[in-house]
């Protein structure tokens, strides 16, 4: 009988994942014996479990490759990851922080908000750190539903309530255009890692007129584009941002923000190194036309979350300029211009929920 090789798992390549994972676990336990409204010491087992996974980050920093690979190549812990998870997990403190007397005070204080908070930055750390299509999409499913039900999370409102179910029915439409882009992907190359995308496209230059593989290429550029707020595909911005808790909105417009770009980057510039005169064409454009409608129609709100939502968009389409350059120094800009649009951005959400 043939034996079938263990794949190689090594969890110190998503131990802060595991380590999120973990604690938010345990607080859905402990939530259930914890009385009434005595709620706002999860929050701060949550900011242990933050620190916790901080301490790991980073510990992983500069690591061997052998201790930055795991499960076969599926996630790779680098130095581009590790920036990122650092700032999703500064964006999960903050919200923490700003979370306890808000909630308090809109009588929403239930005390699954916080593993749904940890279990969202979890999400994104495996986006961050995917290097197989799949991995990427895992990681962005378990944001993306802990985002719905975080969206929604003022049961007594009915603006969180239709924010939760827009950003829950655009969400999945996005997902799809997603999901069938990878699938085609996968049909023009027959893998899903992105190392071996890009060994093939580079060995196989005819795929890159096959329109199978430009399709599949292109969709996954809408539905990243989707989970960044860029224009045209930001239309559930506004609503949800207004519907959503401030603190929650606060969280989705600096964390799940940077995560996309993350995955987005890892996906255009990894897997298709020599198309990037075609996507970077692609991606000004997005840029040019994300700042525009971001800042314009922003003059015309009346409602201060509405305004900092359409401020977003125009956030987004700043650092997409970084990333249609596509070297080195544009990664590095978005890098520290995510880092500074956290702080930036969940200091102001609140400003407003004071």
């Amino acid at each position: 009988m043939e034996t079938i090789p263990m794949p190689a798992i090594n969890f110190a390549a998503v131990m802060p994942e595991t380590i999120l994972s973990v604690f938010a676990m345990v607080l859905l336990l402990v939530n259930v014996f914890v009385p009434g409204k005595q709620k706002a010491y999860l929050a701060y087992l949550s900011l242990i479990g933050i620190i916790v996974a901080g301490v790991s980050v980073f510990n992983a920093w500069d690591a061997p490759l052998s201790l930055q690979e795991g499960f076969s190549g599926s996630v790779l812990q680098d130095n581009f990851s590790l920036f990122f998870k650092a700032i999703f997990l500064v964006s999960a403190a903050l919200t923490l922080l700003i979370s306890d007397q808000y909630l308090e005070r809109e009588n929403c204080n239930h005390g699954e908000i916080y593993p749904l908070i940890l279990l969202a930055t979890a999400g994104m750390m495996l986006m961050a750190s995917g290097t197989d299509l799949m991995t990427i999409f895992l990681g962005l499913e378990v944001l993306s539903v802990a985002l719905y039900v975080l969206a929604g999370f003022n049961r007594e409102n009915v603006k969180s309530n239709e924010a939760g179910l827009k950003y829950f029915l655009l969400g999945a439409f996005s997902t799809g255009f997603l999901l069938y882009g990878m699938a085609l992907t996968y049909g023009a190359t027959g893998s899903t890692k992105i190392a071996n995308i890009a060994s093939y496209v580079s060995q196989n230059g005819a795929v890159t007129a096959n329109p199978l593989f430009l399709v599949g290429m292109l969709l996954i550029a809408v539905g990243f584009s989707f989970k960044i707020a860029a224009a045209p595909f930001h239309m559930w911005t506004p609503d949800v941002y207004e519907g959503a808790p401030t603190p929650i909105t606060a969280f989705m417009s600096a964390g799940p923000k940077a995560a996309g770009f993350a995955a987005f980057i890892r996906v255009m510039v990894f897997a298709f190194p020599t198309l990037k005169a075609d996507w970077s064409d692609l991606l000004w454009i997005l840029a040019v036309l994300t700042m525009t409608i971001g800042n314009i129609i922003a003059l015309k709100q009346d409602n201060i979350k509405r305004v900092l939502a359409y401020s977003s968009i125009a956030h987004a389409g700043y650092a997409l300029v970084g990333f249609a350059a596509g070297n080195a120094e544009g990664a590095a800009g978005i890098l520290f211009y995510m880092l500074s649009y956290a702080f930036m951005n969940i200091g102001a959400f609140a400003s407003s929920s004071s």
